[in-house]
């Protein structure tokens, strides 16, 4: 069966290819992260909070696309994307709050996007379920702890590549005028290329706190 995306989302994720290695020493260690059944109803306000966040952070950066290439370049759009100033959405007292967006891929273009260990658990689930040819989660939610960090959950949705991604990230020899000579200057290790549209690009994420924020 051919992998189907459900019809969520955004494009414009940046950064560079990442990976992980686990010493054979380590894999009795327990893992700093956990998938949840985004169905079970325990998780029921988290995965409300967190698609809110996302539906408003993914159609911010839509007009910002829209915004920024009707009055640069592609080559100069560059550095203004990707939701610099993007300000959270507020939490309300008793409910949890949204710590931060990000998104991340197994091809970034910025190192500062590059996968944490929870992140690339998703990233290789989302690629896994494609490489079977199975139904794409719409939506993944993790639960996670990682050492010397307050626990907090993660909602994520994957990305696709949309048509006006690919003037700066398809393939080489189809990039906008400038665009290749400004990645060599500002992301020399880039990987976020060759994409088409509608191919997987990444996944986006909310990070919740794990616990409410007091009245």
């Amino acid at each position: 069966m051919k992998a189907r995306f459900y019809p969520v989302v955004l494009s414009l994720a940046c950064g560079l290819a990442a990976g992980s290695a686990v010493l054979a020493a380590e894999a009795t260690a327990p893992t700093p992260h956990a998938f949840v059944d985004p169905a079970d109803p325990a998780v029921a306000e988290i995965r409300m909070i967190g698609e809110r966040a996302l539906d408003h952070s993914g159609s911010a950066l839509v007009v910002e696309v829209r915004r920024v290439m009707a009055d640069h370049t592609a080559a100069l759009a560059i550095g203004k994307l990707h939701l610099k100033d993007y300000k959270l959405p507020p939490a309300q007292p008793g409910k949890p709050a949204v710590t931060a967006i990000r998104r991340t891929s197994l091809q970034v273009r910025n190192p500062a996007n590059a996968p944490d260990a929870p992140d690339l658990a998703a990233l290789e689930m989302i690629q896994g379920q494609l490489e079977r040819g199975d139904e794409v989660s719409k939506v993944l939610v993790q639960r996670v702890t990682l050492p010397g960090q307050q626990p907090e959950w993660r909602v994520y949705r994957p990305m696709v590549t949309l048509k006006q991604c690919l003037d700066c990230h398809g393939p080489p020899a189809t990039l906008a005028p400038g665009v290749a000579d400004t990645l060599k200057v500002f992301y020399p290790a880039d990987q976020a290329l060759n994409f088409r549209t509608g191919s997987w690009r990444g996944l986006i994420r909310a990070s919740i706190a794990d616990t409410p924020r007091k009245p």
